[in-house]
């Protein structure tokens, strides 16, 4: 999980000043939101028991407030198959919201940023004096991360999605304890239609 976090970091920091050169796109550029889904993986430690890897959908939907600012909300569900120990499979469902930045822009692609909080529900099972105990978790979690898109045409678009995700499950202590996650993402996207001004035409008296 390390090592995917600091190739992640490398990648943003690389690419970064090559968009750079490139400011924000004019407002006329901008739609007033997107609708984006796609598969996502999930690498997250559990307390008492080594990393579990899921799979799972995102869907996620984008609102433009200016050229360089959005509001999204990220809803995603993981499932990792049944542990050989336990007997049980393990599932997190989060729901997300928070600020999205341009953080550079180079023809028809560009970096993000964000931040998101939210609720995420984590079922799964722990280990408590050699007895597994089974049960989910709902509490308040957060992520950070950055994000890769290429435009297609102007309604279609991919995106690629990389997250700190901050999780809270019980550990081997029976006690509520925090979890680290690493997600990535790659997402289609579809575009609203673009803004449309209305210019009105004036006559001059003969």
């Amino acid at each position: 999980m390390r090592l995917l976090l600091k190739l992640s970091i490398l990648v943003v920091a690389i690419a970064v000043p090559l968009f750079a050169q490139s400011g924000p796109a004019p407002a006329a550029e901008t739609t007033p939101g997107d609708f984006s889904v796609g598969y996502s993986f999930l690498d997250l430690s559990f307390a008492g028991k080594p990393a579990v890897r899921f799979n799972g959908i995102d869907a996620a939907a984008m609102i433009t407030i200016n050229p360089s600012w959005a509001a999204t909300v990220d809803t995603s569900f993981y499932h990792a198959g049944r542990d050989i120990e336990s007997g049980h499979a393990s599932s997190v469902l989060s729901a997300l919201a928070g600020p999205v930045f341009t953080v550079a822009r180079r023809g028809d692609a560009r970096i993000l940023a964000r931040g998101l909080v939210g609720v995420s529900v984590v079922d799964g099972s722990v280990p408590v004096d050699q007895v597994y105990f089974r049960g989910y978790e709902s509490r308040f979690s957060w992520a950070v991360g950055a994000g890769y898109e290429r435009s297609l045409s102007a309604s279609y678009a991919v995106r690629f999605n990389v997250d700190y995700l901050r999780t809270h499950f019980v550990d081997n202590s029976a006690a509520v304890a925090p979890q680290n996650g690493i997600r990535l993402g790659a997402n289609f996207v579809f575009r609203f239609s673009p803004r449309r001004e209305s210019h009105r035409i004036s006559r001059e008296p003969n």
